[in-house]
């Protein structure tokens, strides 16, 4: 295969060319990009942070496929730098491409684990990311992986270890612009399909009232996540390590997201119960606080049953901007039952 690149007997009128070509493609997209972001969802109602954040992660590894080009076609034509630094600067590119590669796709696969009969039991971060990722389907994953070897690592099979030639570069710009035109030429038809999406998750109808948003929607997609993610105490009854008997449910709310949570304790102290129930809601909160839907305040309303005969009960309201900031710090205690 390397001997079909080596047929290019200018490389410096092909950088010249790469550079204005991926400079104005770049350009476009940022315009295009700038409008869907502004502008393109101020229509939606539901479920906007999903999808904006569907496009903000998919900008990221197009912008950086585009500026790979400009610039090692800037330092081919106009910087002298040796193999080594050639391949320094490229395994910087390739390392930071897959990542932003992975994190499309894992927001990509937590769209559709949504809207299908998929799960994602996980609680560790790392596992959930990746299981977004296989969730996709076999086909998908190997295009997915494949598509990462064959525009930045396949290249470097052509060459001695940690150095990185002009033919390499060549072939990876190559590889890069037309990647990029593939997914650039996505990006319309993915919102329209994303509108379409929309449209269809109204009711005939519907009154936009902004001073008076109704997230009922939002909580039904939120509820529907946390089941796929294995919080099985919303659909049926369940005994774990703490809680001898657990279940909860979504309360009909239009202003929030508003859990009852019913739990049985059998032959625990105060103590016990006030760090089980602490442990649970920062865990409760911080799953809630991962998920992107258009609701942003949650209650957790308690009733609790101590040894069949105490009946106490507990209520918490927060934001996303308190549990964000409560992540970094740990859960507060509870208070007395």
């Amino acid at each position: 295969m390397i001997e079909i690149f080596k047929e290019l007997s200018d490389y410096s009128k092909y950088f010249e060319n790469q550079l204005n070509l991926s400079g104005t493609i770049l350009g476009l997209l940022i315009a295009t990009s700038t409008f869907i972001l502004q502008s393109g969802f101020t229509s939606f109602k539901y479920s906007r942070s999903m999808f904006l954040k569907y496009y903000v992660e998919q900008s990221k590894f197009i912008f950086l496929s585009l500026a790979y080009n400009i610039i090692f076609s800037l330092i081919i034509l106009y910087l002298n730098l040796n193999s080594y630094t050639l391949f320094l600067i490229h395994l910087i590119f390739a390392l930071t491409f897959t990542k932003y590669f992975l994190d499309f796709y894992s927001h990509k696969g937590y769209i559709m684990t949504i809207h299908s009969k998929k799960y994602n039991p996980h609680n560790t971060p790392i596992l959930k990311y990746f299981r977004y990722v296989t969730n996709l389907g076999f086909i998908p994953n190997i295009l997915i992986y494949g598509t990462i070897y064959l525009v930045f690592f396949y290249p470097l099979h052509f060459n001695a270890p940690f150095q990185l030639n002009e033919i390499q570069v060549y072939m990876t710009t190559v590889s890069c612009f037309a990647f990029s035109i593939l997914v650039v030429i996505r990006i319309i038809p993915q919102f329209f399909e994303f509108s379409e999406q929309e449209y269809k998750s109204k009711t005939k109808n519907e009154v936009i009232d902004n001073l008076d948003v109704d997230v009922s929607k939002e909580n039904k997609i939120l509820e529907d996540i946390l089941i796929k993610n294995g919080r099985t105490e919303l659909k049926e009854n369940i005994k774990t390590k703490d809680f001898e008997n657990l279940n909860a449910y979504m309360a009909d709310n239009k202003k929030e997201a508003f859990f009852v949570i019913n739990i049985e304790f059998k032959n625990k102290t105060v103590y016990e119960i006030v760090e089980s129930l602490q442990e649970y809601s920062f865990d409760f909160y911080n799953e809630l606080s991962d998920i992107s839907v258009d609701v942003n305040s949650f209650v957790l309303s308690y009733f609790i049953k101590v040894d069949n005969d105490k009946n106490r009960s507990y209520f918490l309201r927060t934001t996303r901007i308190e549990i964000d900031s409560l992540k970094t710090v740990g859960f507060p205690f509870l208070g007395h039952l």
